[in-house]
């Protein structure tokens, strides 16, 4: 083999492990197939996504960090169901907190996050 198939072959397989890495960060990705968001919120040095498939009924919320990344701090997703059921992850983490789903056919959710000490819920909404 010669020498420029091999700086190819190697560039290539860098490369090939670098971008799923990145993609899987995005909230769609981490929340799995058929999510969309449909809605956010900044909180220091982080996003707060509250993410939707149809298919069930069913919310996903992650809160992807935009500061510190790489370096373990405390984030958190919370996801609250109408009827009392819901979730959470909190820790320190690199780069993200959740995913934390639960199916909510029919009913009102609250979603929120944490990030640098700094904690948000939202109202009761996307109710349906």
């Amino acid at each position: 083999m010669s020498l420029a198939t091999t700086v190819a072959l190697s560039l290539g397989a860098l490369l090939g492990t670098a971008v799923p890495a990145q993609a899987a960060e995005s909230p769609s990705a981490l929340c799995g197939s058929g999510y969309y968001v449909i809605d956010s919120h900044g909180l220091p040095g982080a996003t707060v996504y509250l993410l939707y498939k149809s298919s069930g009924g069913w919310n996903c919320v992650v809160t992807v960090k935009t500061a510190d990344r790489g370096t373990a701090t405390k984030v958190g997703a919370y996801l609250h169901i109408e009827d009392g059921r819901g979730g959470f992850d909190e820790d320190p983490y690199l780069y993200y907190a959740g995913p934390v789903r639960g199916q909510a056919g029919g009913q009102c959710v609250k979603f929120g996050g944490l990030s640098r000490g700094t904690s948000w819920t939202s109202k009761w909404d996307h109710c349906g």
